[in-house]
């Protein structure tokens, strides 16, 4: 994934995404299927379409915005300034869905959990070093924020997690393979589930490592994707 250079800064604490986290989006796409397919992924990413927007979302490199992001099958040679991301309309829905939402966390915390996971990522596949992540999804912002505490408890100072949203929680873990990330998910499962709830809660959860095949950092969240299950 092309994104614009960015300066890294380290979290010791997390940033809650402000209010519902509005961010407005124009779609100036000439193919009319390919802008009602994107126009349906970005708004369950969390966008809202707007004529007045901060971001567009144009196959036209001519076009001029804040920030915008290039639907385009191939990368430019030069990538103009501004241009947020390059996106590839053949890749699947979810794929493109995902992009989108890290794009929006980007924008809103543009040092936070992804742009951290990105510098990782890059770090792991130049030294060999290993890098595993962690997925965390709840029903409700009150349960994210009770395991936030726990993980608090059982990292590492060289590890870092965040909130995606208010309700999903990511987990990078530097120097640490996809064994240790399911030792330290069992441990979390366990404290997780002694906790006092007054009805089961519900824990979707996801682990992933970097493998020697896997070019960007899109290939590691699609393989974490892929590990979703259920608790």
């Amino acid at each position: 994934m092309h994104v614009s250079p960015r300066t890294h800064r380290r979290f010791e604490t997390a940033q809650i995404l402000p209010g519902d986290g509005e961010m407005k989006v124009k779609i100036d796409l000439e193919d009319e299927k390919l802008r009602e397919r994107i126009a349906s992924i970005v708004q369950e990413a969390g966008f809202f379409i707007n004529e007045s927007a901060d971001v567009i979302i144009t196959d036209d490199l001519k076009k001029q915005g804040r920030w915008v992001i290039l639907v385009s099958k191939n990368v430019p040679e030069k990538v103009p300034e501004g241009v947020l991301d390059v996106i590839d309309p053949r890749l699947p829905d979810f794929l493109l869905r995902r992009k989108f939402e890290m794009m929006k966390a980007y924008l809103i915390f543009p040092f936070g959990i992804l742009s951290y996971l990105e510098d990782e990522f890059e770090k792991s596949k130049r030294y060999g070093f290993p890098l595993s992540v962690i997925y965390l999804f709840f029903e409700d912002d009150g349960t994210a924020r009770r395991v936030y505490e726990l993980l608090r408890e059982l990292l590492r100072s060289s590890d870092r997690f965040d909130f995606l949203k208010r309700n999903e929680i990511m987990i990078v873990l530097p120097g640490t393979s996809k064994e240790g990330a399911e030792r330290l998910l069992k441990r979390l499962k366990r404290k997780f589930l002694r906790l006092d709830w007054t009805k089961q809660p519900m824990l979707e959860y996801g682990v992933a490592q970097v493998e020697d095949w896997m070019e960007t950092v899109e290939d590691l969240l699609a393989s974490l994707e892929s590990s979703l299950r259920r608790l």
